[in-house]
């Protein structure tokens, strides 16, 4: 009998090691690995090297002249790269330095922190970010708590806290974003960054520059900065957002909201989301619109509202917009409820996920979450699709494709191409499609 307890359990360990043998371990690389040239380096920064990678994103950290910043992948260190080359344009007229030694001592320890990290990669352990494991989750149970809490309103102890919640969140989401002036959105427009970054150097900079700009009657002009050119759902965001009063936006986003089918606790929680910038409710506004005619939208909106971290929410915006490209391909018929990571069904009854992704690893984080995803969309339909943005390592891909998923990497790339009136296989090696009678990618 010990014998056989013994062989079991030698069993149990042997496959476990076997299991655990089946993960891997993102590699750290050069910048040059995953970055273009204009990205990995420039005028007064650089990619802190090597880069580190957690089976969804790159860890980017850039060693500035202003500062230590980290970006999150590939599309936030496009914006950090940005943002510095606003801070390079600015120091010509003020003395940006100075002013970066004054921002809050919390974001100069946590830079002191980033630049300790790059420096010393093998001691620090890279993960993925909590909120990013919360996208895969369902979020259904969480709504129907908060819608049950919002009936118990009209002078219940229950309601009385909701109110008092409501009041304190609209109270901080003003003190964060409303405060920004025109003329401090104006700088931003000429300087082509966002007026509601959370670079707080940046901000701080910006708010000077006003100041002494009113005090001194001058207005101050930059030369454009260079950077990729924004895509249509953005730039009509933006335009908006530098060129209109927050105030303004917002009155006019109530009716939008509502005309969606959200309800108005829905709408002022979403307004009041403090992740959610005006810039960013703009843009998922703009998402909205570019899927007209699809049912459901109004769940982008909700997904939005339980959205817990930084990470989290860039991570959703950039896969919604995403999405509308999917769409502009092969239209879908309607947004799914229940997920926060961009869910939509085709007309065929087919499902997409969508996911704005740097580099998949097949970690066991990446498991639990393609399991997770399994869950929340049981019973699972047959046609299940996941596109992703970024690159697919070859057991990844083996892994997706066993469990039932037609993946698509590399997505930006294939939906830039003109459709084929035939089955063809895209250029990474992933699963084929029709794009026969359907139009060409916006």
């Amino acid at each position: 009998m010990q014998r056989r307890k013994s062989l079991t359990m030698l069993t149990l360990l042997l496959a476990a090691s076997a299991k655990a043998a089946d993960f891997e371990t993102p590699p750290e690389q050069p910048a040059a690995a995953s970055l273009s040239a204009d990205l990995a380096s420039g005028p007064n920064f650089h990619v802190s090297e090597p880069v580190a990678a957690d089976g969804l994103m790159h860890h980017y950290v850039i060693d500035s002249r202003f500062g230590a910043f980290p970006a999150y992948g590939q599309e936030a260190l496009k914006i950090r790269v940005r943002e510095v080359a606003a801070l390079t344009e600015i120091s010509k007229t003020t003395d940006v330095d100075v002013i970066a030694k004054t921002v809050s001592q919390r974001v100069k320890n946590d830079a002191k922190t980033l630049t300790q990290a790059a420096g010393n990669p093998v001691k620090t352990v890279v993960g993925i970010p909590t909120g990013i494991g919360h996208l895969f989750s369902g979020y259904k149970a969480e709504v129907n708590e908060f819608s049950e809490r919002t009936k118990q309103q009209g002078g219940s102890k229950g309601g009385s806290n909701i109110a008092h919640d409501a009041k304190v969140n609209a109270t901080r989401y003003a003190d964060r974003y409303l405060g920004v002036s025109a003329a401090e959105r104006r700088y931003y427009q000429q300087l082509g960054v966002d007026p509601y970054t959370n670079n707080a150097v940046l901000r701080k900079a910006v708010h000077h520059l006003a100041k002494v700009a009113s005090a001194t009657n001058l207005g101050m002009h930059f030369v454009g900065v260079p950077g990729v050119p924004y895509l249509g759902d953005v730039r009509r965001a933006m335009d908006a957002i530098y060129t209109e009063d927050p105030a303004v936006l917002r009155a006019r986003q109530r009716k939008v909201l509502a005309g969606y089918g959200l309800n108005p606790a829905e709408i002022n929680r979403f307004e009041n989301t403090l992740l959610l910038s005006p810039t960013r409710q703009r843009l998922l506004e703009e998402v909205a619109k570019s899927l007209d005619g699809v049912a459901g939208r109004d769940e982008l909106f909700r997904h939005a509202m339980s959205l817990t971290s930084e990470e989290e929410v860039q991570v959703f915006l950039q896969s919604a917009g995403l999405l509308t490209r999917v769409h502009a391909r092969r239209p879908v018929a309607r947004i799914l409820a229940g997920l926060r990571l961009p869910t939509a069904q085709f007309s065929d009854g087919g499902i997409v996920v969508v996911g704005s992704f740097d580099a998949v690893y097949w970690t066991a984080d990446v498991e639990g979450y393609e399991s997770a995803l399994h869950a929340a969309l049981s019973p699972v339909p047959n046609g299940l699709e996941v596109w992703l943005s970024g690159s697919l390592s070859p057991l990844a891909r083996s892994e997706l494709t066993n469990r039932g998923w037609q993946v698509h990497d590399q997505a930006e790339e294939t939906l830039a191409e003109p459709p084929r009136a035939s089955w063809t296989r895209v250029s990474s090696g992933a699963v084929s499609f029709r794009a026969a009678a359907v139009p060409p990618a916006k």
